[in-house]
């Protein structure tokens, strides 16, 4: 179904716990993968057209694993759930994610499910069923990812049936009796644009003399990367214009694309740092990334050598995350 608003009818089969206790469950479906998932993943992902089976699977473990947690006391009931999903982060990431839903889990059943999902929609099932287990007739999913149209986003539209074709593999899609509602990401959200500003300002020291580059990720589809180019575009405006800074401009890593194409992109990221260096004027990186992780790594290693400041802080990071928390809970329930 094409709708924001999904309803799927099925009855959903419990999920049995992996190593990590009650709480999570989590997946190593890429030690066991066959030639012809290796075959789906090279025809969908250009950069593993690249790789050997040895360097997919080296790149899967890199991404962490797919688990959930539930985030809710055992006892708290409400006909209304919350899933919250996300890419997955280092601990303290993970912490943080959780640590933002904990006022939404104190009103209402919440669960997270972390982890791209590639191989596995587990984790997002089981998380499904802790919440229908809590009483939630209805189930509020919240894509919590400033990457609009990406491999992750895609692949979440596919496992609630929101979209036909997987992006990865075709994992099998959630099955409930609960009445299930995916709302937006918050990627043009006004409140995005408001954090990224801020986070922007705490680095400056005077903005006339200051440019700010706005880096994301970027979808490996150049339809996709374009569109995701206009919405920085947005966002760059706007911290120019409220920032009272010389000047901002958006740039996409695009690095799941093939090493040329993320090799260009990193030149002109570079060639304009250089160039407002050259002009005397101080660079200010800021990302759109939820917290601080191995593409800031990548961001230094990619800029070596240049004179810039590297904002730490995510858009997770800022209080205001938590309003759009609320937002999408209230206009979703009604």
């Amino acid at each position: 179904m094409k709708t924001a608003a999904c309803h799927l009818t099925a009855t959903g089969a419990i999920i049995s716990m992996l190593a990590w206790g009650p709480a999570i469950a989590q997946d190593h479906s890429h030690h066991q993968m066959t030639p012809e998932q290796f075959a789906e993943l090279r025809q969908k992902v250009p950069l593993y057209q690249e790789y050997s089976d040895e360097q997919i699977i080296a790149n899967m473990q890199r991404m962490g694993p797919n688990f959930r947690e539930y985030l809710s006391d055992s006892g708290l009931s409400n006909n209304i759930g919350v899933l919250a999903l996300g890419h997955g982060y280092k601990p303290d990431g993970n912490a943080k994610f959780a640590a933002a839903f904990k006022p939404t889990a104190d009103k209402y059943p919440t669960a997270m499910a972390l982890g791209m999902a590639m191989m596995t929609s587990e984790h997002v099932q089981t998380a499904i069923d802790d919440l229908t287990a809590a009483g939630a007739e209805t189930i509020l999913v919240l894509p919590v990812t400033t990457l609009r149209d990406g491999g992750l986003t895609g692949q979440w539209r596919y496992i609630f049936d929101v979209q036909e074709e997987a992006p990865w593999m075709s994992v099998p899609q959630v099955q409930s009796d609960a009445r299930i509602v995916m709302t937006p990401t918050p990627t043009t959200n006004p409140k995005i644009s408001a954090i990224l500003l801020d986070n922007a300002k705490h680095y400056s020291d005077n903005p006339a003399s200051e440019v700010v580059a706005l880096v994301a990720h970027g979808p490996d589809n150049d339809a996709a990367n374009q569109l995701e180019l206009n919405i920085l575009a947005d966002h760059a405006t706007f911290i120019k214009e409220q920032g009272r800074f010389a000047d901002a401009q958006g740039f996409t890593l695009q690095d799941d694309a093939p090493s040329a194409v993320r090799a260009a992109n990193v030149q002109r990221l570079r060639d304009w740092v250089r160039q407002a260096t050259d002009r005397k004027q101080r660079v200010i990186v800021l990302t759109t990334l939820l917290f601080e992780g191995a593409v800031h790594d990548k961001i230094r290693r990619d800029l070596a050598g240049l004179d810039y400041e590297l904002v730490i802080e995510g858009v997770l990071d800022n209080p205001l995350f938590s309003t759009w928390i609320d937002d999408q809970i209230a206009a979703a329930a009604n």
